[in-house]
């Protein structure tokens, strides 16, 4: 199932990561129910007996770089105000990224790290991972260690203020030229190629 789909420009893409904007006003499809309210908060007993769809929304209120290494089991975004004024990072757990033909794909992990400009740091989301454990569509309690464990490692990154949360990409701006991003037509293509 596609929890959700969002859109970006393509800043760099090498062997070392793919580096991706999306802009405030961006296209994106969330999830929600029938009648197009979030599900974002219901439990997962809730989400479980509620009929959902993809709803198309904009991605609104804030600018994102995305920082996401082949292999890596996180990705590390950059926030950015209206303004362009850097607010913080926050480190997404998620499976290896997943090419195809128009875009990328991950399995989040639900679990986050928030990370302040002054690198103080706090967990996200951490009643969602214990919510999720031996739910047939997540993960055991052995992977839910494993996806903690992945964050705990990269805080020591955060700490010691080594890359990616040193400092470079807070004065990024993107080419002035671009617009918010539209979905591609045959968007979720390879989903029902599957």
């Amino acid at each position: 199932m596609i929890a959700a789909v969002e859109t970006a420009r393509v800043v760099r893409d090498d062997a070392e990561a793919l580096l991706t904007w999306t802009a405030s006003g961006s296209d994106c499809m969330l999830r929600g129910t029938r009648d197009g309210a979030s599900i974002r908060k219901m439990s997962l007993a809730e989400r479980d007996r509620t009929p959902s769809m993809l709803w198309p929304r904009r991605w609104e209120g804030r600018h994102v770089l995305i920082r996401t290494e082949p292999e890596a089991d996180h990705s590390v975004w950059w926030f950015f105000d209206l303004e362009m004024r850097f607010e913080g990072w926050y480190v997404n757990l998620e499976s290896p990224v997943r090419r195809w033909s128009a875009g990328t794909d991950i399995l989040d992990h639900a679990l986050d790290i928030v990370v302040a400009r002054d690198r103080s740091w706090s967990w996200k989301d951490e009643d969602e991972v214990v919510e999720r454990v031996d739910h047939p569509a997540y993960w055991t309690a052995v992977e839910a260690d494993r996806i903690r464990a992945a964050g705990e490692r990269i805080i020591g990154d955060i700490e010691a203020g080594r890359f990616p949360f040193d400092g470079r990409y807070t004065d990024f701006r993107p080419d002035p030229s671009w617009e918010p991003a539209d979905l591609p037509p045959y968007w979720d293509a390879e989903v029902a190629s599957r």
